[in-house]
């Protein structure tokens, strides 16, 4: 019999009526059928027929009652016979009523023998079958009630630890028969302990009801989500195929999760933490998964708070580390472990260091210093790019005033701008508010972008793009030459600056390709007045073929990797005395 589904529910044994029953009734004469069934639909009973005992196997099967009324005699399958499969298939069975013309010693053994509850002889006295099937149906009622006050949690109504061992198994047995995998969730709010005693437990009490229909709506119908104590929730998900599947799984509720909630007078914003485990990577057994699973959740609260953290050790090393780079980038900005890096903008001309592109490095306590191509992507799947490109925009426009009010002589810094960055964040309304604050021209600043984050939505771009350029701000194109092969964007759009991608750079000297290609960007940018800058030069013999193709600026670890503010003066000083 299909178990319950995991929504709320009215735990009382109160809830004992005929109109939330259903009756199945099984008989092969149809005159027997319909009055049987206009007795009980007088009654206010729900009925379902069955002409064969095998139509009656197959409704027990799929459906729920509160009793079946069978027919101790019909054609292929019997009543008895019914009651006896019933008894060996399923384990809740509903109470079966026999209808029978035969009242021997005999046949009422075997009745009871089968697995029947009770039986009534014909012809039928109505009154006494009556009373028998309220008896029966209130009886069935409260033992069901019973049994969810046992299997379920009874603020929330989901399921309680004692069912969540009785799903996972058998989870892991339809995992173990299909070949697939089962993920174990343990799910516990941050920080609830203190929500308790500040506002109290009835609020407490609140808010796990919230975060129970929070979590109900997002996840499928064949998962199961119990709560298994206190402010500890678990969620088991079947048919998985792929382990990418549950990564995402794992993002989408750790944004479901994270929200806020008025609870008394209090605006309250909640974080959980997850810990995950698999089936069968992390273990075969019920045991082994719980505790993993258990293990995973402490870690991740180690981290801080809303993370999630897989155990497994099976993953590949590539995709846990990027799992726990995910986790703990989350607070990396709190934790001031971003640090923005410069590197200058040389003037071939002249030598001279004019200025400056400023590039994010994470500084990790424990793993040192991640370079960004490993946890930029990140950022941008998660959306964390966005309080990331804040900081980095507000970090390098004050370090660049405060150069300005020291008289150093930079006269612009450029700062990079992801596709998600440059679509979902408010950037007019960030200038505007840092140029507010710093003073700062905003002619000295200069906005990086890829030619893919420019041609997604190209009128918004487009828009956006003039704004920005309106209040004073250069746009360059990044990595120039390995987008889209469409160039009309360059005359439509207001950009300033091409950055001719090091690709090309790398082969100027050896590859006539890649020769050719600076020459074609060189004479468009000429022909459309846009300034030029050379990246990845790395050598004398480069920077030399880069002067004669007649390019403007270069960048590369020729005169220097990207450095701190402070190392920044000091390559200044050097540059300057090399001139």
């Amino acid at each position: 019999m299909p178990h319950a589904d995991n929504s709320n529910m009215q735990l009382s044994l109160n809830n004992t009526d005929a109109s939330s029953s259903r009756i199945l009734i099984a008989d092969d004469d149809p005159s027997i059928l319909l009055l049987l069934k206009h007795i009980l639909l007088a009654e206010g009973y729900t009925v379902t027929e069955a002409a064969t005992g095998s139509e009656a196997l197959e409704l027990c099967n799929n459906n729920e009652y509160e009793l079946a009324i069978f027919d101790f005699v019909m054609p292929d399958m019997s009543g008895i016979d019914v009651c006896k499969i019933l008894s060996h298939q399923i384990n809740d069975t509903p109470p079966v009523l026999i209808v029978t013309s035969l009242d021997d010693d005999a046949s009422v053994d075997k009745a009871f023998q089968s697995g029947a509850t009770d039986y009534i002889t014909k012809p039928i006295n109505w009154s006494v079958f009556k009373n028998r099937v309220s008896r029966i149906v209130k009886a069935e009622q409260t033992r069901k009630v019973a049994r969810r006050l046992e299997h379920h949690d009874p603020l929330t109504g989901l399921p309680n630890r004692l069912l969540l061992l009785d799903r996972l198994e058998s989870a892991i047995y339809r995992a173990k028969r299909n070949n697939t995998h089962v993920a174990l969730m343990m799910i516990d709010i941050d920080n609830f302990k203190l929500i308790n005693e500040t506002l109290g437990h009835d609020k407490g009490d609140l808010l796990l009801q919230s975060l129970s229909t929070r979590l109900l709506d997002a996840i499928r119908e064949t998962d199961t989500l119990s709560r298994i104590g206190g402010d500890e929730f678990s969620l088991i998900i079947e048919n998985i195929e792929r382990i990418e599947d549950i990564v995402q799984m794992a993002e989408h509720l750790s944004n479901i999760l994270e929200h806020d909630i008025t609870l008394g007078n209090q605006n309250i914003h909640i974080k959980a933490s997850m810990g995950i485990t698999l089936y069968p990577q992390d273990g075969n057994d019920i045991g082994t998964l719980l505790r993993n699973s258990d293990i995973a959740l402490h870690k991740a609260k180690d981290l801080g708070s809303n993370l999630y953290h897989f155990f497994s050790p099976d993953l590949s090393r590539k995709a846990f580390r990027r799992l726990n780079l995910e986790n703990n980038l989350r607070n990396a900005i709190d934790n001031k472990e971003l640090v923005v890096f410069y590197q200058p903008k040389v003037e071939l001309t002249t030598g001279k260091a004019r200025g400056m592109e400023a590039l994010v490095r994470w500084q990790h306590p424990e793993q040192g210093l991640i370079p960004p191509d490993e946890f930029i992507p990140i950022a941008e799947e998660t959306g964390l790019i966005i309080p990331l490109g804040e900081y980095v925009i507000e970090t390098a426009c004050k370090q660049f005033c405060q150069w300005q009010n020291n008289n150093i002589d930079i006269n612009n810094i450029s700062i990079n701008v992801s596709a998600r960055q440059f679509k979902e964040q408010d950037l007019l309304g960030l200038f505007k508010k840092i140029f507010s604050e710093n003073d700062i021209d905003p002619s000295h600043i200069e906005l990086e972008l890829t030619e893919s984050a420019l041609l997604n939505n190209e009128y918004h771009t487009e828009s956006k793009l003039n704004k920005l350029h309106d209040m004073g701000i250069k746009i360059s194109i990044d990595d120039f030459g390995t987008g889209y092969a469409s160039l009309s964007y360059l005359k439509r759009l207001p950009i300033d600056i091409l950055k001719i991608d090091r690709s090309f750079t790398d082969g100027v000297l050896t590859d006539p390709d890649d020769l050719a290609i600076i020459n074609a960007i060189t004479g468009l940018a000429t022909a459309l007045g846009l300034q030029l800058v050379a990246e990845g030069i790395e050598d004398i013999e480069q920077l030399n073929k880069i002067i004669d193709l007649g390019i403007d600026y270069g960048q590369g670890f020729y005169w220097s990797q990207p450095c701190s503010a402070d190392q920044y003066m000091e390559l200044l000083q050097r540059l300057a005395l090399n001139k």
